[in-house]
């Protein structure tokens, strides 16, 4: 999957254009989100099922993988458009 974020949001061989970081944050985004889930979970007592280990990673991967590309999408068209204008 991080391969497949770096290849597709980058200009690869390019230093700095080729987004490797990004693709490495996001990564960490999601096993820290899905950890601290759990942690909290079982702080509570609640009971974890196997759909919570299983199929959450992967469904919280697929939607921050989604928000990585709309949001970068997003800030190279605004940078296309107004290249002058600082981004905010």
């Amino acid at each position: 999957m991080f391969a497949y974020i770096v290849f597709a949001l980058g200009k690869f061989p390019h230093p700095v254009k080729s987004r490797i970081f990004l693709g490495l944050q996001g990564i960490v985004m999601v096993a820290a989100s899905v950890s601290s889930s759990i942690g909290i979970v079982s702080y509570f007592g609640m009971d974890i099922t196997m759909i919570v280990t299983e199929v959450v990673p992967f469904l919280i991967l697929a939607i921050g993988v989604d928000n990585m590309f709309i949001i970068t999408k997003t800030w190279d068209k605004r940078r296309a458009a107004a290249p002058k204008e600082p981004v905010e």
